[in-house]
């Protein structure tokens, strides 16, 4: 079949909705699980840096009520700063256990996910030496080779951060929620009504992404290939004075990845600011109402001020996993298209 010919051929890859979602999944942890004793200490290593970041914030409670207010209006001596000092010296430690954790997970984090990536592109190009000539007419190079490059680094980002993210976000919006309400029932109706609002908006949102992606994923796949097929057919173009032909096909397959492109990543960059300017205003709300509250002597300061760093931390978690939404669709979208081709009958 000649470069020309194949060109005629109708690309068959149609990136469709995936058909069974959750064995999608579970042939990706199959991936992950072959590493089950580092996943176990990087496991580990998250809830020890989550667990201390809540533990330090809610200890601004004590440390303004126990601490700090009773050395304010009077004259202290040095031996008074003592007990303060010590404190202070523990949620160092507190806030030092959880920085070594993290960068300790981040790091047995990056060597999981390069050994994933070593081994999915290992059965991935075991699997091409076996497929049939019919696949390669009609699939072209470049296509093919995106499988490679681009299906299979949308993996680097939701693994590396995407697995560990959702363990601490989660451990973290648990401690800090049970903690709120510990602190002020009150307040915690207020940030359960934002959450409720943010719901909501990165189900919407997500909904229309993750149909995005898809699209961005199979025009990049196209763009790809009919590129890789006219650089390797150069010749039969300039024989055939083909040039004005290729330049219009290749307009309209850039346009069409520029239009999947553009509005993927619409939906995804709209996320932040919302959640973000969602997180301000209920900071602003929860500060105000605080203030009535110690105003009335329903709640003292230490708790207000323990209560709105717990605020700040709450939103931050829910954005963090908002954002690594769009990386996991991403991920999906290339998972449906490399295991397609896994799944191909071998040539007998």
């Amino acid at each position: 079949m000649t470069q020309q010919e194949k060109r005629q051929v109708p690309i068959v890859d149609k990136f469709q909705k995936p058909r069974n979602t959750k064995q999608t999944l579970k042939r990706l942890l199959n991936y992950l699980l072959a590493f089950r004793a580092k996943l176990a200490l990087v496991i580990v290593l998250v809830l020890i840096s989550s667990i201390s970041t809540v533990a330090a914030s809610y200890l601004l409670k004590p440390l303004i009520n126990d601490y700090i207010g009773p050395l304010t209006g009077t004259n202290p001596s040095g031996d008074d700063y003592l007990p303060l000092i010590r404190f202070l010296m523990v949620m160092a430690g507190i806030y030092l256990s959880s920085i070594l954790a993290s960068y300790l997970y981040n790091y047995q984090m990056m060597k999981i996910t390069n050994s994933v990536l070593n081994n999915l592109r290992r059965d991935l190009f075991n699997k091409i030496q076996d497929l049939p000539i019919k696949y390669f007419d009609t699939h072209t190079h470049g296509e093919i080779m995106s499988r490679f490059t681009n299906d299979v680094e949308t993996f680097r980002q939701a693994i590396s951060n995407g697995f560990v993210q959702f363990i601490s976000s989660t451990v973290s919006v648990l401690g800090i929620f049970i903690l709120m309400i510990v602190l002020s029932p009150i307040l915690t109706l207020i940030i359960v009504l934002t959450l409720v609002v943010m719901f909501l908006i990165i189900k919407k949102i997500g909904s229309n992404s993750a149909k995005f992606f898809k699209k961005q994923q199979k025009e990049l796949g196209e763009v790809n290939g009919f590129v890789e097929e006219m650089i390797e057919g150069q010749k039969v173009v300039k024989v055939f004075c083909y040039e004005e032909n290729i330049v219009e096909d290749f307009n309209k397959k850039n346009e069409n990845l520029r239009i999947a492109a553009t509005d993927a990543n619409t939906y995804a960059n709209i996320i932040m600011p919302i959640m973000g300017n969602l997180g301000h205003l209920n900071y602003a709300a929860t500060a105000a109402v605080g203030a009535i509250l110690c105003i009335n002597g329903m709640l003292d300061i230490g708790s207000l001020a323990s209560f709105l760093q717990f605020t700040r931390q709450f939103s931050q978690p829910i954005t963090q996993i908002s954002q690594q939404i769009n990386a996991i669709l991403a991920a999906f979208a290339g998972a449906e298209r490399i295991f397609e081709v896994l799944d191909q009958p071998k040539e007998f």
